[in-house]
């Protein structure tokens, strides 16, 4: 499919989904609910989201550096923001994810490298959102309506599939192996040297444990974040609910349907925080909120673009 056609499509389908989630939760009350952000506090959650991309890109520096590619953290930094900005244009996290691989592989011996450490630094991402998202449901249990227990479990369980696709079968090996990729001759064996790369993290594990606590700390500010923007909305929501919730949110943006997770995250927002008699209004203005941060953060990155492109 052309990329302008795909582009297209997402954008449209985010349009339709943030569009019907405001129908439905009333314009009105929407507006009201944002009208009533604390700006010191919102502004407090601007801070937090920008000082996960910090974190993001230490723990994507010692990636690199664990197959013995010496990049600095402020190189790393650099290109972790470039990738934010890109978000802002392409379907959820991905394509980011894509140009900061890119940009960043012409400074690497081995390409593959850069693209796998990408793919590491999701793979983590979700071992540890899934971490945190069924550790706080076991002990949450009890407080959960049936409801909510009906969105979360599954969700739950796609990134244990991906896991054992990936790490216990050969089923991606089997796929990039078959004959009909065989004209793409070079493609195929540059996709091969990328998912052998990313195989080799699992021989790593003494390595991977501070990789994955970084994780663990990104996704708590993550969740904390969203915490200080519902204070920031006069939102009075239990904070363990937030331990539970911000994951499946996490997990469902990673799916390629919209651009940068619009639509998704709040529809996401609404079904859960109002099965525990959160009006619609409110739980879409959170989630509203938090893309509002995360598009601040691409801004951010669109600056950093710009310098890095006068330079070049």
């Amino acid at each position: 499919m052309n990329k302008k056609l795909k582009y297209a499509i997402n954008a449209l389908i985010s349009i339709i989904l943030v569009a019907s989630l405001i129908y439905m939760a009333g314009a009105k009350g929407v507006e009201r609910q944002l009208s009533r952000v604390i700006i010191p506090i919102f502004l407090l959650a601007v801070v937090i989201e920008n000082f996960g991309v910090a974190v993001s890109a230490k723990k994507w520096q010692m990636l690199l550096k664990m197959k013995g590619m010496k990049i600095s953290f402020l190189t790393a930094w650099k290109y972790y923001y470039i990738g934010t900005f890109f978000n802002a244009f392409l379907p959820t996290s991905v394509g980011g994810d894509a140009v900061k691989a890119y940009s960043i592989s012409k400074k690497l011996e081995k390409r593959e490298e850069a693209f796998s450490s990408v793919m590491m630094d999701r793979l983590t991402g979700l071992i540890a959102v899934l971490g945190i998202g069924s550790i706080s449901l076991i002990f949450g249990w009890d407080m959960m309506p049936r409801a909510a227990l009906m969105i979360c479990l599954p969700i739950f369980a796609l990134p244990l599939i991906l896991l054992a696709v990936i790490f216990k079968t050969e089923v991606v090996e089997g796929i990039i192996k078959k004959p009909i990729f065989e004209k793409f001759g070079r493609i195929r064996d540059f996709v091969e040297r990328i998912y052998a790369s990313f195989k080799e993290y699992g021989s790593l594990k003494k390595e991977m444990v501070p990789i994955i606590l970084i994780s663990l700390f990104y996704h708590l500010l993550l969740i904390t974040n969203n915490y200080v923007l519902s204070i920031s909305l006069g939102l009075e929501i239990p904070l363990h609910y937030f331990f539970i919730f911000i994951p499946v949110a996490e997990i469902l943006v990673f799916l390629p349907i919209t651009v940068q997770g619009f639509g998704v995250r709040e529809g996401t927002y609404v079904a859960l925080f109002s099965s525990i008699n959160i009006e619609s209004a409110k739980s879409f203005s959170l989630g509203f909120s938090d893309q509002i941060v995360k598009l601040i953060g691409n801004v951010i990155g669109g600056i950093v673009y710009f310098i890095h492109t006068l330079k070049h």
